[in-house]
């Protein structure tokens, strides 16, 4: 067929095609290859090197975001985009205080001295959740009253399973999925820790009952971590923990006291006082009632709140940083891209976004809509544009390109990196009429202090 395909076409035919092959190629060519940047030049506010880890000197890059890789003595971990290697590191930090109070001689003593009650009712949960909860009997009730929400979310995931779909699965072809984020991404696709499964499936109300999860998140705190960490070994290692607690009758307080402690230090941190404070049942319905509020409709909440990539973290840091826009015009509609991304990097991009955007609009000066075009942007009263993008690395490549020449952007455009762009990204955005801002502040990064 090959044959008589080629002898069919004409001497001009194939010269026609050999040059259009040709420009093809000359324009593929014409976008940087994402570099490979040395981490000790792009990460210049954190220590590269720890007692307990090591940040390898060679970061990759996508065109938008870096991907570290940390060396520790807790595993290999992996840090994707602005401000979340400082993250990680924080969590090895708190891996190192929870191992040593574990092997501390206040611990050992108290669960060589403790009774099993505690630990004997969790563990039953775990393997007999259904049974468990009918034992309770009136405080769940009155639980479930307060929580229905969790409820609602537990069957609404449970079908999800039976019918093999899941709001943020990578089969889905929403706008989200076209998001930074995708190439790099870092985190595996199960990264609930038996108890949270358990919770999830249960609805949260017999660990509340139990007041695990009350210690749990407590514990979190103490530490200034996310208590809906997405890091496997962080989060086994806060059930491991909570549950020695349980096991040796401590007191959450005296437990938690023996362990250094820290605090999160920044106004765009995806951890709050409302996470770390609120029951997870609670959590939900306040982020219902919030969104529903905005006009955000009940089928976009419900998908939210059971997504794969959505910790129950970046679900309220979402909320919160969308009342803080009330007025603005959009925010509902900025839920098909959020609902449609198919990596957690990608839900942090978003999440980061709007962080941005919000601190423009409280320190820069007021946006009056949101919009979606290929990600979230504002526009305010002169009809300017406002592209707030929490990257690493910006080089110029397709989709800069595609996105940057958008018929929408024929005005004046604004254009604020968390990070730095290459030279040939900052002259073609400038050949096409973009302001652009490097290192950005409306990106404030997470950093930890001890108390």
């Amino acid at each position: 067929m090959h044959t008589v395909l080629s002898t069919n076409l004409s001497s001009k035919t194939l010269a026609l095609v050999f040059l259009v092959l040709m420009q093809v190629s000359v324009q593929a060519e014409d976008y940087e290859k994402p570099p490979t940047v040395s981490a000790s030049k792009i990460f210049t506010d954190v220590a590269l090197k720890g007692e307990q880890y090591e940040v390898r000197s060679k970061v990759p890059t996508d065109g938008f975001l870096t991907r570290s890789v940390i060396d520790s003595d807790f595993g290999e971990f992996v840090a994707v985009g602005p401000g979340m290697l400082r993250i990680r590191l924080n969590e090895i930090e708190a891996l190192g205080k929870l191992e040593k109070f574990e092997n501390s001689e206040e611990f050992q003593r108290g669960v060589k001295e403790s009774a099993s009650e505690k630990k004997g009712g969790v563990e039953q949960l775990v393997e007999n959740p259904k049974d468990t909860l009918e034992g309770i009997g009136e405080g769940v009730g009155r639980f479930f009253k307060r929580t229905a929400r969790s409820a609602k979310t537990g069957v609404q995931t449970a079908g999800d399973v039976i019918q093999e779909r899941s709001p943020g699965a990578p089969e889905e072809q929403g706008p989200g999925a076209k998001l930074p984020g995708a190439a790099l991404s870092s985190e595996a696709k199960d990264t609930e820790s038996k108890y949270a499964k358990v919770a999830r499936a249960s609805g949260e109300a017999a660990l509340n009952v139990l007041g695990f999860d009350d210690a749990r998140r407590r514990l979190a705190k103490r530490l200034a971590v996310d208590p809906y960490t997405t890091n496997r070994v962080l989060d086994e290692k806060l059930d491991e923990v909570t549950r020695s607690i349980f096991a040796g009758d401590f007191a959450i307080d005296i437990a938690t006291s023996l362990i250094p402690g820290g605090t999160l230090v920044s106004t765009s941190n995806l951890v709050t006082n409302w996470v770390w404070d609120t029951p997870p049942g609670d959590l939900r319905v306040r982020i219902e009632e919030s969104l529903r509020g905005m006009g955000v409709p009940q089928a976009d909440i419900d998908r939210l709140l059971r997504h794969r990539w959505y910790p129950l973290s970046f679900q309220a840091t979402m909320t919160t940083e969308l009342e803080s826009l009330k007025g603005v015009e959009g925010r509902a509609g900025i839920m098909p891209l959020a609902l449609s991304v198919t990596t957690f990097d990608q839900a942090a991009f978003v999440v980061r976004t709007l962080r941005m955007i919000a601190r423009y609009h409280e320190t820069v000066a007021p946006v009056k809509s949101l919009l979606v075009h290929g990600t979230i942007v504002a526009q305010n009263d002169d009809r300017t544009f406002i592209v707030t993008a929490p990257v690493d690395y910006l080089s110029w490549n397709v989709d800069l390109d595609t996105f940057s020449s958008r018929n929408e952007f024929s005005g004046r455009n604004e254009l604020h990196i968390s990070g730095v762009m290459t030279d040939r990204a900052r002259s073609e955005l400038k050949k096409r009429g973009w302001e652009t801002t490097e290192n950005s502040d409306l990106l404030v990064p997470i950093s930890s202090k001890p108390n």
